[in-house]
């Protein structure tokens, strides 16, 4: 969302700029004053380019800190003597259970025999379970991204924005 604000206020300042150009140069006579109006145009545009870029890191930090928060907080049921197993365990079981029947609905529609097939003459429950499968493929993989694959990714972004925005 932030780049398509930054993208079209871009554009827009650009476009901005240039009818500014021509009224500048229309109205002012000497060379001097208009690189000097110029100029200032040109530094407004790039301070508003630097705001622009530091909104959407602040975005992008965010949403790595909140995150972070939700695996920390994760993190600290696991380790808790208190918890109880529902406690400790939901999120294993809700992604097993999500990979599973995922798994089950490519099966199903893949090797199902169409005389039992319930997509084989009705389109209103084709659909259904086409965008039953959209869902739970969606979710399966968020599911694999966050047991598998995004940590290590997502502290090196964070590595990576923390440093950007100390300007080093």
């Amino acid at each position: 969302m932030a780049n398509f604000l930054s993208n079209l206020f871009s554009a827009g300042a650009s476009s901005l700029v240039e009818a500014v150009g021509t009224a500048i140069d229309k109205t002012f006579t000497s060379d001097d004053e208009r690189k000097a109006l110029e100029n200032e145009i040109s530094k407004a545009t790039m301070q508003y380019e630097i705001e622009m870029a530091n909104i959407s890191l602040k975005e992008k930090q965010s949403y790595l800190d909140d995150i972070t928060s939700a695996r920390v907080e994760q993190s600290r049921v696991q380790e808790s003597e208190h918890a109880s197993w529902l406690a400790k365990n939901v999120q294993p079981v809700l992604a097993i259970g999500i990979l599973g029947l995922t798994f089950f609905m490519y099966w199903y529609i893949v090797f199902s025999d169409d005389s039992v097939k319930i997509l084989a003459n009705d389109s209103v429950m084709k659909d259904i379970v086409i965008y039953i499968l959209g869902a739970l493929t969606t979710v399966a993989t968020q599911v694999v991204s966050y047991f598998f694959g995004s940590s290590s990714g997502s502290a090196d972004k964070s590595k990576t924005l923390n440093a950007m925005a100390k300007g080093k």
